[in-house]
């Protein structure tokens, strides 16, 4: 278990260094990538809730599938809800990268 942990350590510590040899278009692949494996963990999920909404019977379709697609997304107003599985490693590498390139714009 030491082991894993100084492996991870020396990875966050290193990754300024990653960041700054990246481009635009590789930082945005990482969004993407990051997006991408957000909405196969989330699928599951907001077909239950599509599902249970439909099943309720008090609202339209088209209001369900609309629950549904704003399942696990950020949502903002009066309260505002992060989104779900931001916290994989994929997407916190694209966040790390991304707060680079606002630290050090060009780079």
């Amino acid at each position: 278990m030491p082991r894993i942990l100084s492996v991870l350590f020396v990875a966050l510590l290193s990754l300024p260094a990653f960041a700054s040899h990246l481009s635009e278009a590789e930082v945005v692949a990482m969004e993407n990538a990051c997006q991408k494996l957000r909405q196969q963990k989330l699928a599951p999920e907001k077909a239950a809730v599509l599902q249970q909404c439909l099943a309720g019977g008090e609202k339209s379709e088209s209001e369900c599938k609309s629950e549904a697609a704003g399942y696990g997304e950020i949502q903002t107003g009066a309260i505002r809800r992060l989104g779900k599985y931001y916290d994989l490693p994929e997407c916190q590498e694209a966040y790390r990268a991304r707060e680079h390139f606002k630290i050090n714009p060009g780079r």
